[in-house]
């Protein structure tokens, strides 16, 4: 006997409690693919920093956060530049591979960390093109008032074209343009889940300490002591992310079934 199909929408307290459930019940497959991007990008920053703040950066002032917080010398600010854009990238990655993975999960399946990680690797072209899409956007919007009012309901309306795009296997294009359909009518749900993502991302990297500042103590230990921190910050970071990630995975699939 066939059950019932769901008859309402999903609110935003049953998606966030299915989406804690889900990595309750299963860890591996929501944070390991964060964990499998973040822990080598955190080390490989800690040691940048240690390798260039001991040679090439000898003689300049340790700031303050280190290497992620130089802002004054252009040499250092090139090399910020080029790590934040490689962690952009690798987190694009990350992201995509919990999805798929989160996916694969609700829909009765589990993947190992390649096969999560494969579909985010070979479709990384459109999850730039779409994240420079949204970058470009956002920037433009920002800079006047009309533009802040209306971002929060262009963010609703295509909240889901990452899913869309890597579940679906569409193009950059046609994942904005089934994003802004399926949302027509579910854009306060999806911007309450959001909302609480981000303010969960917000308290937690309000509760990591503050990095010491120079000349509070030796450069050395000063380095050790952000490192540290980059890694408390990190291993934080990705269950967070993963909740936020899972939450709106589940809600776009809960969306596609009662559309399809």
């Amino acid at each position: 006997m066939t059950e019932p199909g769901p008859t309402r929408r999903p609110g935003v307290g049953e998606t966030l409690g299915a989406a804690a459930k889900l990595m309750r019940d299963f860890p591996r497959e929501t944070m390991l693919p964060l964990l499998a991007i973040q822990a080598p990008l955190v080390l490989g920053t800690i040691f940048l920093t240690v390798l260039l703040y001991s040679t090439a950066f000898s003689d300049e002032i340790y700031p303050r956060g280190g290497l992620t917080s130089a802002s004054e010398d252009s040499t250092q600010v090139f090399v910020l530049i080029l790590v934040v854009a490689v962690g952009a990238v690798l987190g694009l990655v990350g992201q995509g591979a919990t999805i798929v993975s989160v996916a694969a999960i609700a829909l009765g399946n589990r993947l190992t960390l390649s096969e999560a990680l494969d579909p985010a690797f070979t479709r990384l072209g459109g999850l730039l093109l779409l994240t420079l899409i949204f970058a470009i956007a956002g920037g433009l919007l920002a800079f006047t008032i009309v533009g802040l009012a209306v971002l929060p309901f262009l963010v609703a309306r295509f909240g889901v074209a990452y899913q869309v795009f890597l579940l679906e296997k569409v193009s950059p294009i046609e994942a904005l343009k089934k994003s802004w359909s399926m949302m027509h009518g579910n854009m306060l749900r999806l911007i309450g889940i959001i909302l609480v993502g981000f303010l969960l991302i917000l308290l937690i990297g309000a509760l990591v300490p503050v990095s010491p500042a120079p000349g509070s103590m030796s450069q050395q230990l000063r380095m050790l002591i952000d490192a540290g921190l980059l890694i408390l910050q990190g291993g934080t970071a990705i269950p967070a992310a993963a909740f936020a990630h899972a939450a709106i995975t589940l809600y776009y699939l809960r969306i596609r079934e009662e559309t399809s």
